[in-house]
């Protein structure tokens, strides 16, 4: 018959001088291939009808009178030893001395006689390899004792049936020899030479020969295939395991052949190639259902054989999202393995819990539910009785996510969230050193808590998941960069600025840069806009938003789009590109006016904010009662917002009564309708500035006293909190100040000033602008003292508004910090105005003078203040 080739060997076993591989493969230089590739090769293209194998005979031989070779053979055995001994005395009568050797000198055997012409018609290099290899068997050699047997493969002997069983058996010994020396490499390429030699006379060539080498090729593939699988390499471990079911099932040995079979699918399944292992697969069910009539009819241990084969098929299906197949496979398999181990078994639990998790892809949430229900039964029974998990823990964590998963899809965020608690200690005392499956689910814990606005308890978590992701995988890992978004988007939302800001940072960086990334660029771009926003950086924020809606654009997201617009509108309104924020709102309330979501409401509310800026206060005002007065619940989260603008406005116009029913009705919308601590602080700061106007000093301080009590509960410790006091302590320092206590004013002023420093740092735009106002009060006090007693005060400010102004200018941002720097210039004006230096003065003035301030406010009267005092101040240098 035809051998086909066997599979080369993996090139771990072809590594020159690894003492390693020596060790394991007993192979010397270099391993051939497996199949004999070394001088000629032993296989033919696979459709060749010649005769192939390990002597490529050309007219093979009549199989008369082959009786008595084997006893030919026992004597050439005898004579081995003596051969050996005389092989370095052999010259030139070298091919008379075989018939000694092989015990045919005196036989007048037809067989005896074959073999003696074969060999006598020998050339001398050729008997004398024969000879050397002879040696080399004797001392175990078996690399060279092999090479020089494969130099014959081409001889004219080779025709002789005679000679080639001779070779076969010299094959054999090498194999057999090599095999108990552990070296696989050489034994399964002798036991493949052999067997191929056999093959060429398998007609009357003993059946016990063939099956001899038939075994030891089988065993040598299947240990090379077991090296292969622990090196790694799949690839060639499926070419060994393939070579060996080839043969396996030549003997028409189904159940061993099915073996190798389901190890070709698994090794194909560690390459991913999930398509070929299922279709391996199929035919491992189809061999072992032949000669079958059904399943109460199949051995047991085929039985077993298909049960793995149903499971590993399921697996591939799912792995490829062939949910449905997947399914169908399970239904099949889940009774086989019911009739195999029983309903209470590990196998059976542990496939049930799987099958729930792929109902659970399907949205067949009822089935997945009873599924687990059943399970999570069983589970507390044995665990009651002191007994171990009835499944493994990866299969009782992947149980409880998709408990929890259930949980999310029918909206039940509070049971899912006691799930993964209960998966976090499970894990503490089942899976401890399982820092990934922990880290995971500290993750999901925390973003459900994030979900429920538990901002405060979700943090710890997602950070210590950040952090054990940070050891387990490199910055580009997608899980890294899953938990680094999670922990900024939560410091954002605690108001923890610097922290969030520095988070963002390092997502921006990287993620353009991950693979497969489980968050949207798009998304991170947007939050980090709205951060930048916050924290007064308008051209970050603009950079930000600008990218979020290019990359929008291809997502065909159009919430997401909307909401962009509208956050970028208002980054180029504070910015003071106004033609490009109103062209934004027009299409946004263009985009929305049918439908009229919550985000067009949105729309109208902060286009309303841009008319008052440019001085279009009735338009504005127009919108923001029609907001007002419209019935859709979709304006109830802007109507709050709506309420403060009115009275603001009202307040501005002196209508100070007006002005605190809005606020009223602002404070209604903020307590009842949601709950919303920052909204009714900054509500209570507007009106104890509103009655500070009609000189209510007392009830002013009432309602800041009581936003500071609100401000000061258990659990409000945190940076967000902290600052919203500072801003009330401005707010008493404001009304301290207009009713005349100077003292304290500025005390309350230094409350807010070291509530900033500690916070946010010394060197950040609120605090320098805090660093300004205890300047102005520190001025003030100083107005009503003599010039000596003046003076240290006075040069007190003049140095802290110094080094506030070189800060602002040092932040290169000369639009955003524009009015700061007016502020600055004008009161260290004010100061040289007082020390009677003119000349600095007028050179502050006209740089104060390049800057376009806000009509009506507080700066451009403290500037016209300066003005009227340096122009008699100059007027009386002239005299």
């Amino acid at each position: 018959g035809v051998r086909k080739k066997p599979p080369p060997v993996t090139k771990k076993y072809e590594m020159q001088g690894n003492d390693k591989a020596k060790k394991t493969l007993g192979i010397g230089v270099a391993a051939v291939a497996v199949g004999g590739a070394a001088a000629g090769g032993a296989a033919a293209a696979a459709n060749n009808n010649a005769p192939v194998g390990a002597a490529a005979a050309t007219a093979p031989t009549q199989a008369n009178g082959k009786k008595g070779l084997k006893g030919g053979f026992e004597k050439f055995g005898h004579n081995i030893e003596k051969f050996g001994k005389e092989v370095a005395g052999v010259g030139l009568g070298i091919k008379s001395g075989f018939e000694e050797i092989l015990g045919l000198e005196d036989s007048d055997d037809e067989n005896a006689s074959g073999l003696r012409a074969s060999i006598s018609n020998m050339h001398d290099e050729e008997a004398e390899a024969l000879k050397i290899a002879i040696s080399h068997i004797q001392r175990d050699n078996h690399r060279t004792a092999l090479n020089h047997l494969l130099s014959l493969k081409e001889c004219e002997a080779m025709q002789n049936w005679a000679f080639r069983a001779l070779m076969a058996d010299y094959m054999m010994q090498v194999a057999d020899s090599a095999m108990e020396s552990s070296k696989t490499g050489v034994a399964v390429e002798s036991y493949e030479e052999a067997l191929a030699i056999l093959k060429q006379d398998e007609d009357t060539s003993e059946e016990e020969d063939l099956s001899k080498a038939r075994k030891g090729c089988i065993k040598g593939h299947k240990m090379i295939a077991i090296d292969c699988e622990g090196f790694g390499d799949f690839r060639s471990a499926i070419e060994q395991r393939k070579r060996a079911c080839e043969l396996l099932e030549s003997e028409n040995k189904v159940v061993p052949a099915c073996h190798q079979l389901i190890s070709i699918a698994y090794n194909l399944g560690k390459v991913d190639e999930y398509d070929k292992s299922s279709v391996i697969l199929s035919d491992v069910c189809r061999k072992l259902f032949k000669g079958v009539t059904s399943l109460d009819y199949m051995p047991s241990d085929r039985l077993h054989l298909l049960v793995k084969a149903y499971h590993m098929r399921a697996i591939c299906f799912t792995k490829m999202a062939k949910w449905k197949p997947a399914l169908d496979q399970y239904d099949e398999l889940i009774p086989l393995v019911a009739k195999e181990s029983g309903r209470g078994s590990l196998d059976y639990m542990s496939l049930t819990i799987r099958k729930a998790a792929l109902l659970v892809t399907l949205k067949n949430y009822a089935a997945a539910t009873e599924l687990l229900r059943n399970y999570f039964q069983m589970a507390d029974i044995n665990d009651g009785a002191g007994n171990e998990l009835i499944v493994g823990p990866d299969d009782h964590s992947l149980a409880l996510d998709t408990s929890a998963a259930i949980d999310l899809k029918l909206g039940k965020v509070d049971d899912a969230i006691t799930t993964f608690e209960k998966k976090l200690a499970f894990l503490e005392e089942h899976l401890p050193q399982d820092k990934e499956m922990k880290s995971d689910a500290m993750h999901k814990l925390g973003c459900l808590l994030s979900y429920k606005k538990n901002h405060e308890e979700a943090l710890p978590l997602l950070q210590s998941a950040l952090d054990t992701r940070k050891f387990l995988f490199d910055g580009r890992n997608k899980f890294l960069i899953e938990s680094s978004w999670a922990v900024a988007a939560t410091n954002q939302t605690l108001g923890d600025t610097d922290k969030a800001l520095a988070d963002y940072e390092i997502l921006l960086e990287k993620i353009d840069l991950v693979e497969d990334s489980p968050i949207n660029s798009v998304v991170v771009h947007n939050s980090a806009g709205k951060l930048f926003f916050e924290d007064g950086k308008i051209e970050a924020a603009v950079s930000s938003f600008t990218k979020a809606l290019e990359g929008v654009e291809s997502q065909g997201d159009d919430a997401l789009k909307k909401n962009i617009m509208l956050n970028l509108a208002n980054a180029l309104a504070a910015k003071g590109e106004i033609d490009g924020a109103f062209d934004l709102y027009e299409d946004l309330e263009r985009m929305g006016k049918r439908k009229r979501t919550q985000l067009y409401y949105f729309t109208l509310y902060n286009k309303s904010l841009l008319l008052i800026k440019v001085g279009e206060k009735e338009q504005a005002k127009d919108i923001l009662n029609d907001i007002i007065e419209t019935r859709s619940s979709k304006a109830d989260d802007t109507k709050g917002n709506v309420y403060i603008t009115l009275g603001i406005l009202s307040v501005e116009e002196k209508k100070i009564e007006s002005g605190l029913n809005y606020y009223e009705d602002a404070l209604a919308m903020f307590v009842d309708e949601r709950y919303d601590i920052s909204s009714i602080t900054q509500t209570k700061k507007l009106m104890a500035m509103a009655y500070l106007e009609t000189k209510k000093y007392d009830v002013a301080i009432t309602i800041l006293e009581d936003a500071l009590t609100e401000l000061s509960q258990p659990g409000m410790e945190r940076k967000f909190y902290q600052l919203m006091k500072a801003e009330v302590w401005n707010c008493m320092s404001k009304v301290y100040q207009r009713r005349g206590d100077h003292s304290s004013a500025k005390n309350f002023a230094k409350l807010a000033l070291q509530t900033y420093k500690s916070e946010l740092g010394e060197r950040h735009p609120i605090t320098l602008r805090n660093v300004s106002n205890v300047s102005v009060l520190l001025l003030e006090e100083a107005e009503g003292l003599t010039k000596s007693e003046a003076k240290s005060i006075i040069d007190a400010a003049k140095f802290e508004m110094e080094g506030a102004l070189g800060a602002f200018l040092s932040l290169n941002d000369s639009w955003a910090y524009r009015f700061d720097v007016a502020s600055l210039k004008t009161n260290l004006g004010l100061v040289a105005v007082w020390q009677g230096k003119p000349k600095k003065a007028r050179k502050l003035l006209k740089q104060i003078e390049g800057i376009e301030v806000l009509a009506d406010s507080v700066l451009e009267k403290r500037i016209a203040t300066l003005k009227v005092l340096l122009e008699k101040l100059e007027k009386e240098k002239e005299k």
